[in-house]
């Protein structure tokens, strides 16, 4: 059997964009895009789009040859193989020798032919004819020749058959692995990851996780249309398989949005196998090339055994972003701003707060920089302005978060409080200096946790106003008071190009959470058309009972509210329930129910999802579990001065159609890289500071003028992409910038923050 190396294939993919021609003058399909044509109507039927757009050809690779321009033709010929289809690979690339027969038996020159392919994920091919799977991406890709205008296509079918075999199990174990059982061991189920999870693609491989004792070997197959994959490992408990990363790139490279991937294990334990146990997931056809931040209080062995915020470029491991007491943090959606207050001490009132707060640009350290490169945009001596601040998309100007007075916890967050009041107002970052916004003042005095939306026409906010004058805090309000205090979030409309910049049209959205329940973290999702939020006991995720004293539990779910009907939806799946409302995660409702909390949007859409980041105290299947040990997860709480290292980020996809579906999550997903023995809490998805032009990118998101194209061919003719300048009467690709979806290249694509961001059929 064949075995392969765990490294991973570098495959980069364009999408590129071309003038948008009227209906009727597109190309009916079948040329393939041309090196520069930019033609993405030109697709053959391919698919493949890494970048998250199936339904765009992407400018396949080319070499040699050219045309004489002018309308194209079918060839009087065919293309010929030498090797049968369908082409199967087993982890190396392989070659398959292409060549052009014309109907008259004749050959052309060959340095008149222009090779192409639509999805050089699959393979590329170059200027000799040759196509070149890499050995790790199924699917069917189009190839293409071009003599002269006459054009010729030929589609190849590259299947992946890949085993990993050690070869340390004899043939009767193997026997056994391969028939599968039942009868064996009862505590074998699968933990992690769920059922019907929805993964990007850019992450590391999720560790398959399961119950049982006794192991001593595994049989794993990982099998999707055009990709199959076997692992033959010996494990010893706690059970854990391990994807490797080539393995994991290429399937989600290989599937379309719809298509399942199917993994199945089987353990050996003594003489008898038990399984296999089945699961199936889906990956969205694109990369998450953002950043997750996230705090962390104590035990980071990043920050000496102490805290500060920490960030998680996507697919790689947590880094250093601020180091000691860093919290109350919030990040502009752009990347570039971090808003936070620092050390938590009480002042003359009695509140606690955090002694100074600040901002800081994040441009240089983002990008994955050396550790503590964030640098003071700002500081100030009040704590309160900037912790918990609701920034603007550029983090230009933010909203402090109203505290009313004489509140604490239930009613505000864990760490700032405020006995005469701290109202809310605009506030400059780079100067903090108040920035005069008289409509603010006239529509709410107390806007607590505000966000704004991604686009920053809107700002969600925890209504302090609303509170009655009983509503104190749980010194002075009891139980009964408790469950009378209703709690509202609101919403308004917001004009920051304005002189002064002017709020709108508040209203109450969600008024009717339940006696006693808190609503608490809004974030708007990329359209600005609905808001997650946690609700549940408190704004926070336990009680503080002193430094040493256990932390009493507080519980919550997360939620959505569209915000034109006002229509709340339970989130069942993110929650980890079924469609009934039956929680489904594998410890059951008193190990893990209901502990979801603040929750964060990534600001745009990718691979036909949004994105929602949320703090969980929930098991992650047997590395931090009720019996674990090292991290311990016996306690999902924990105390102030040993905080329970369940406290981790959890990520899930929600449909972008979500006002047509009763509920439009999917199951969570652990985010990889963040630190085990820490306590994580309160992520943000933010993206990667933009590039200049001439810098290479993959999509359009990651510039600053907003284009990435095609400019350029490596020697295997791969695409190599750059951001340029706006270009001239071109429509937009995938992630480019627009303002109606008419503007889209593709027309299947929809304008979401303006972005052409695709959409899953």
């Amino acid at each position: 059997m064949r075995r392969i190396s765990a490294a991973s294939v570098a495959v980069l993919i364009s999408a590129c964009a071309g003038i948008k021609m009227p209906a009727g003058q597109q190309d009916a399909g079948g040329l393939g895009g041309n090196a520069g044509s930019g033609n993405i109507f030109a697709t053959g039927g391919a698919t493949g789009d890494p970048f998250g757009n199936p339904d765009a050809a992407a400018g396949g690779s080319s070499s040699g040859g050219g045309h004489d321009g002018g309308t194209t033709y079918s060839l009087a010929g065919s293309i010929a193989s030498d090797t049968p289809d369908p082409v199967t690979v087993s982890g190396k690339p392989t070659q398959v020798h292409l060549g052009v027969k014309l109907n008259d038996g004749t050959t052309p020159d060959p340095s008149r032919i222009a090779w192409t392919v639509d999805n050089v994920a699959i393979g590329s091919v170059g200027a000799d004819g040759v196509f070149t799977p890499n050995g790790t991406v199924g699917g069917v890709a189009t190839v293409t020749a071009q003599v002269g205008n006459g054009v010729a296509t030929k589609t190849i079918t590259v299947d992946v058959d890949i085993t990993d075999d050690p070869g340390t199990l004899n043939p009767q174990d193997m026997t056994k692995l391969e028939t599968g059982g039942t009868g064996g061991d009862a505590q074998f189920k699968w933990l992690y990851p769920y059922d019907g999870t929805v993964f990007p693609r850019g992450l590391t491989a999720p560790t398959l996780q399961f119950g049982g004792t006794g192991t001593r070997a595994t049989y794993t197959t990982i099998t999707a249309p055009h990709f199959k994959y076997q692992q033959i490992a010996n494990i010893n408990d706690p059970l854990r398989v391990v994807i490797p990363p080539a393995i994991w790139k290429g399937v989600g490279l290989t599937v379309g949005p719809k298509d399942k991937i199917t993994a199945t294990v089987t353990k050996l334990a003594g003489d008898t196998a038990t399984g296999p146990l089945t699961r199936s997931w889906f990956v969205a056809p694109a990369t998450i090339n953002g950043i997750f931040y996230y705090n962390t209080y104590t035990g980071s062995m990043l920050a000496d055994g102490g805290g500060g915020i920490m960030r998680v470029p996507a697919g790689q491991d947590a880094q250093l972003v601020v180091k000691g007491c860093t919290v109350c943090h919030s990040i502009s959606a752009n990347g570039g701003v971090l808003a936070a207050g620092s050390q938590n001490v009480p002042n003359a009132d009695g509140d606690w707060n955090p002694k100074t707060s600040q901002t800081y640009d994040l441009g240089a350290g983002a990008a994955g920089g050396a550790a503590g490169a964030a640098t003071i945009r700002t500081q100030t001596n009040e704590g309160r302005t900037f912790s918990f601040m609701g920034l603007v998309p550029d983090g230009s100007k933010g909203l402090v978060s109203g505290l009313p007075p004489k509140r604490n916890a239930p009613f505000l967050p864990h760490g700032i409080a405020s006995t005469p009041g701290t109202p809310s107002t605009l506030v400059d970052t780079k100067t903090g200096a108040v920035i005069a916004a008289p409509s603010l003042t006239s529509l709410v005095q107390y806007a607590t946790t505000p966000a704004f939306s991604p686009d920053g026409a809107h700002v969600a906010f925890v209504n302090g106003d609303r509170l009655g004058a009983t509503c104190i805090d749980t010194k002075t309000c009891d139980m009964t008071c408790l469950m009378s205090c209703s709690r509202v979030l609101s919403i308004m409309d917001f004009d920051g190009t304005a002189s002064p910049p002017v709020f709108s049209n508040l209203r109450d959205v969600v008024t009717n959470a339940g006696a006693g329940h808190a609503v608490a973290w809004p974030s708007f999702l990329p359209d600005g058309k609905a808001v997650i939020y946690h609700e549940g006991d408190s704004l926070d995720s336990d009680v503080f009972q002193g430094d040493t004293s256990p932390l009493g539990p507080q519980y919550a779910e997360l939620r959505l509210v569209e915000t034109a009907d006002k229509t709340v939806k339970t989130l069942n799946a993110v929650n980890g329930r079924d469609a009934t409302g039956t929680l489904v995660l594998p410890y059951g409702e008193i190990a893990e129910g209901r502990m979801n909390y603040e929750p964060s949007v990534l600001p745009i859409a990718v691979g036909g999802y949004y994105w929602v980041l949320f703090t969980s105290r929930r098991v992650y299947g047997n590395m931090i579990s009720p019996t674990s040990n090292d991290p311990p997860g016996s306690d999902p709480f924990g105390s102030e001065a040993n905080p329970s290292t369940r406290k981790k980020v959890w990520i899930a996809a929600i449909d972008i159609d979500h006002a047509s579906k009763a509920d439009p999550s999917h199951p969570a997903f652990f985010l990889p890289g963040q630190e085990l023995r820490t306590a994580n809490m309160r992520a943000f998805a933010a993206l990667a500071p933009c590039k200049q032009d001439n810098s290479s990118c993959e999509t359009g998101a990651d510039c600053c003028g907003g284009y990435c194209r095609e400019t350029s061919r490596a020697a295997d003719g791969t695409p190599m992409l750059s951001c340029i300048a706006p270009p001239a009467h071109t429509c937009s690709d995938l992630l480019e910038p627009c303002t109606t979806s008419t503007d889209c290249c593709n027309p299947k694509n929809q304008c979401i923050n303006g972005k052409c961001s695709y959409i899953i059929p």
